[in-house]
């Protein structure tokens, strides 16, 4: 049963989405930070996810990784891939966790990132693109993860309690129980 309150925009959610595709055009290719480099998209699909069905979840990470695929020099697909599994995972994973800024949504988020980079940098070598294996998943790997969790935290940040659509809210009109006036 999807409980989900019908008042609440996602407002929120696209001008989140909008600042991370503005940010992933124009960080990434001009800043890397030992040898890491932030992928806005990770984090996004990860912080949506957390809030979505799978089914839904599985559309943001494939979207979010086909738009990092297109916009970088990685090779096409193979982030789309990984996100559009990670993004279900964390989906389905997250069943009872509530998004917004709180410990069980960075928790679940953190290892989501660090799986996702672990095993791009895996990819990267055994395609030949990454030439050192060790620096591919540690040097590279590890960086961008560190990276990814910052972007992710200020996203739940932003976005508050307006990803809580599972659960009873208390800012609703109606209780859930007749009270005695």
């Amino acid at each position: 049963m999807n409980l989900h309150e019908t008042r609440r925009g996602s407002r929120p959610i696209w001008v989140v989405a909008v600042i991370a595709a503005v940010l992933q055009l124009a960080i990434p290719p001009q800043i890397s930070i030992a040898s890491g480099t932030v992928n806005f998209m990770v984090a996004l699909a990860l912080v949506l996810s957390l809030s979505r069905d799978p089914s839904s979840a599985v559309y943001i990470g494939f979207a979010s990784g086909l738009f990092f695929d297109l916009t970088s020099s990685a090779p096409i697909g193979l982030m789309t891939l990984i996100l559009t599994v990670a993004s279900f995972v964390v989906a389905t994973s997250s069943h009872g966790v509530l998004g917004g800024f709180t410990t069980d949504s960075l928790r679940l988020v953190a290892i989501g990132i660090v799986a996702v980079n672990l095993i791009n940098g895996l990819c990267l070598f055994f395609m030949g693109v990454q030439t050192n294996f060790l620096w591919a998943l540690f040097g590279h790997g590890i960086s961008s993860s560190i990276l990814d969790m910052l972007a992710a935290a200020l996203m739940l940040f932003f976005m508050g309690s307006s990803t809580t659509q599972r659960g009873f809210s208390s800012r609703s009109r109606g209780g859930r129980y007749k009270t005695l006036k």
